[in-house]
Formats: C-alpha cells, sequence, structure tokens
C-alpha cells in the first residue's frame, strides 16, 4: 500500500472516530436530558390562592385546529383565567370560530381582530403584542392555536412559579407530525435540540442558555414588561426563542420543564411546512453568523451523511482486501450508523411517541437537513425570503421585514 494512500486511509480513520465521539457525546447527553430533566408534576402545600392569568392565543388561519385548541383552554381547572383570542388577518374561518367562542362565553373570552400591523414587525409578535395590550393578568400565558392542553396543564405550571418563585416557565411539547418525511427528520432535530436547549442548560443559573417553546410559556407581566414585551424582539422570526434568551439575559428566573403528557403541538403539518420549518431555523444563522453557519453546514454533513457514504465502500474494500486499517474504517462507519439509529429509537420511544419503524429513516432525515444547509450555503449571498404561516419575510442582516 503506498504512503499516500495509507495517509488518506488514516486521516478517513480520524475522521470518522471524531464523528464517532461526537455522537456518542449526543447520545449520552440527549439521555441524560431526557432523564433527568424535571417534568411537570403536582407540588404538595403550595398556597391555594392563585393569581389570574391571561391566556394569549394568535391566530392566523387556524380554522382546522383553533376549536380544540380554545375548548381545551376552556377545561382547564384553573379558576382566575381569562383567554384573550387574536385574530393575526385571517383569510379563513378562524375569526368566525372565535367570535363564537366569545358568544358563549362573554366574561371569559376577549376577541382582538389584528388588521393592520405596524411596519418591520413579523405578524405573530404583532398578534401577541396586541393580545397583552388588552390583558389584564398577573402571569401572561402565549400558546399557539395549533396545541393542545391537559385541563391540569395551567394549575400545575403556576404550582411551579409559586413554589420556585419563577420569573417564566416553559413546557416542552408533545410534538405531532403526519407525514412520512417530518416523522423521519424530526427525531434528529429533537436530538440537537435537547442538547442545545436541554432544561439541565436552561435552569443552570451558571449557563447562558435561555429558550421558549411557544406552544406554551407563562411569563410574569412585570418580567415580561421589563425584558421590552415582544416589541424588543418584533423582527425576530423565532421570537420564542428569542424572548427566552431575554429572560435568561436580564438574569430572571425561569424554568424548563418536560411536558408531554400536558401539552401537544404540531411541529410541521406537511412536508412543505417542515422544509420551510427548517429554513425558519437555518437562515436566521447564515445572516448573523455566516462562518459560523457554514462551519455548521459542513459538520452536519459528516455527522449526517458521511458515514452512509463510506460504510458500503469500506465494507465492500474490506470483503476485497481484509485489512487492519480497512476493517477499522468499516466498522467505526458501522458504529456511527448504529448510534444515529439508537439515538433516534430513543426520541421516538421518550419523547415523540410514533411507531419505532421510522428511526430507520434517518437517512432520509439527515440527507434532507444537510441538503437546507447546503441549499442556504449556496444562497448565502442571495436575499433571503422565509415562507411561514401564508406569510413572506425578508430577511436582511439586521432585521427581518414582511414582504
Amino acid at each position: 500500500m503506498e504512503i499516500s494512500q495509507v495517509i488518506f486511509l488514516s486521516l478517513l480513520i480520524s475522521v470518522l472516530g471524531g464523528v464517532c465521539f461526537t455522537w456518542i457525546y449526543l447520545l449520552l447527553f440527549m439521555i441524560k436530558s431526557i432523564t433527568q430533566s424535571p417534568r411537570l408534576e403536582f407540588i404538595e402545600n403550595v398556597e391555594k390562592k392563585f393569581p389570574k392569568v391571561s391566556i394569549i392565543l394568535p391566530a392566523r388561519n387556524e380554522e382546522e385546529h383553533i376549536h380544540n385548541c380554545i375548548d381545551s383552554l376552556l377545561r382547564q381547572d384553573y379558576s382566575d383565567f381569562e383567554l384573550i383570542l387574536v385574530n393575526d388577518e385571517s383569510t379563513d374561518k378562524t375569526l368566525e370560530i372565535m367570535k363564537g367562542f366569545e358568544k358563549l362565553y362573554p366574561s371569559k373570552i376577549k376577541v382582538v381582530n389584528v388588521t393592520r400591523r405596524e411596519k418591520n414587525w413579523i405578524g405573530k409578535n404583532w398578534a401577541c403584542y396586541q393580545g397583552y395590550l388588552k390583558s389584564n393578568g398577573i402571569l401572561l400565558l402565549f400558546t399557539d392555536a395549533d396545541s393542545f392542553h391537559s385541563e391540569k396543564t395551567m394549575s400545575l405550571a403556576v404550582q411551579n412559579i409559586i413554589h420556585n418563585k419563577l420569573d417564566a416557565i416553559t413546557v416542552m411539547p408533545m410534538l405531532l407530525c403526519n407525514d412520512f418525511l417530518t416523522k423521519v427528520t424530526l427525531p434528529i432535530l429533537t436530538t440537537f435540540m435537547h442538547t442545545r436547549f436541554s432544561p439541565l442548560k436552561v435552569n443552570n443559573a451558571q449557563s447562558k442558555i435561555g429558550y421558549f417553546f411557544g406552544s406554551y410559556y407563562i411569563i410574569s407581566r412585570d418580567t415580561y414588561e421589563k425584558i421590552g414585551s415582544h416589541e424588543s424582539v418584533k423582527h425576530e422570526i423565532i421570537e420564542d426563542g428569542a424572548l427566552g434568551k431575554k429572560v435568561k439575559e436580564g438574569n430572571f428566573k425561569m424554568k424548563m420543564v418536560r411536558g408531554e403528557s400536558y401539552v401537544k403541538a404540531i411541529w410541521a403539518r406537511n412536508s412543505i411546512e417542515l422544509l420551510n420549518a427548517i429554513d425558519r431555523l437555518v437562515i436566521p444563522l447564515f445572516k448573523e453568523k455566516r462562518l459560523k453557519a457554514s462551519l455548521l453546514s459542513i459538520s452536519l454533513f459528516f455527522l449526517l451523511l458521511f458515514p452512509v457514504l463510506i460504510f458500503p465502500l469500506s465494507l465492500n474494500s474490506t470483503i476485497n482486501n481484509p485489512t487492519l486499517i480497512n476493517f477499522g474504517i468499516s466498522f467505526l462507519s458501522g458504529l456511527i450508523l448504529g448510534i444515529l439509529f439508537i439515538t433516534n429509537l430513543i426520541q421516538i420511544q421518550r419523547t415523540l411517541f410514533f411507531n419505532k419503524i421510522y428511526s430507520i429513516g434517518f437517512i432520509i432525515g439527515g440527507l434532507i437537513i444537510v441538503s437546507r444547509f447546503i441549499n442556504r450555503l449556496i444562497k448565502s449571498n442571495t436575499k433571503s425570503i422565509i415562507n411561514w404561516r401564508d406569510r413572506k419575510y425578508i430577511l436582511s442582516k439586521d432585521q427581518t421585514s414582511p414582504l
């Protein structure tokens, strides 16, 4: 074997070793996060008098889901709350459904119909802000129209706020999806989520990581106003994460808990929305830190696709030329694929709760994620347009603006 070939194969083993080590770390941290993260649960000996909660529910073209969402919120066993329904320029029957509920529960429900928003505001951010202006609760609960809530969710969340003297709490939901592509992609995305925005990091006062899940977070009115409300994140396409970051940066006390048994939220409704959702995560990265995002794209290729490409080639080489170095390459690449499969399987079993058969689709899921990153890398010098919930937004380096 020539020296150049030995050097190449040795380099290949080093790369695979790095990828393998990374996946072992991700797998172990994910398991730690899943098993050690606090859950939303009943707390004994908490004072019975709870503060008034204003539930702010923005919705745009949600006629398919909003009825069930509102119904689940009205069934909460928490006595003192108001429900503010904000119609965000819907073109379907969303407003009609809202007004129907308002007629049935006039003392409990307010409907806010947003027909115009100020320039440079992201639509949902403006809707949330308008809901806040109409609210009078001590605590503000923000949620999404495609989410569903157990009747005990609010009581348990407020118990946590009172008992732990929190300024904000966010609940990790069970993520729902219907189509094949989303089901093979979501386990990988949630793995990265469990490592980047794990409750173990968010709840650590020494960590700078702060994050809200848009499907469920409660924040005190005082804290919300001190961080600048939604006005301070009016340009952010991922406004919930940005608000959570501001809470943590302001040294307010926040907590993230697992609540898959209490809150369910639709992550992507079809394959097109899946791609748009990934773009919603990817494009801001390239606008803020292009070099870092480019390196991340390369890293994702090596983590998700490189072992898939190498394994069949190395296996064939090992069969034809059973040397120690060929065997090492085959073993490492096969081990990585095994870890990827196990990681997906654990996510599906412990957090996503759909059929385990989708755990073998990690190759397709990885291809989708990497392709969206590479696509954005190629187009990073061009105008970035995000399609999200029937609206288009233009991303510049400094802000996101409606098209």
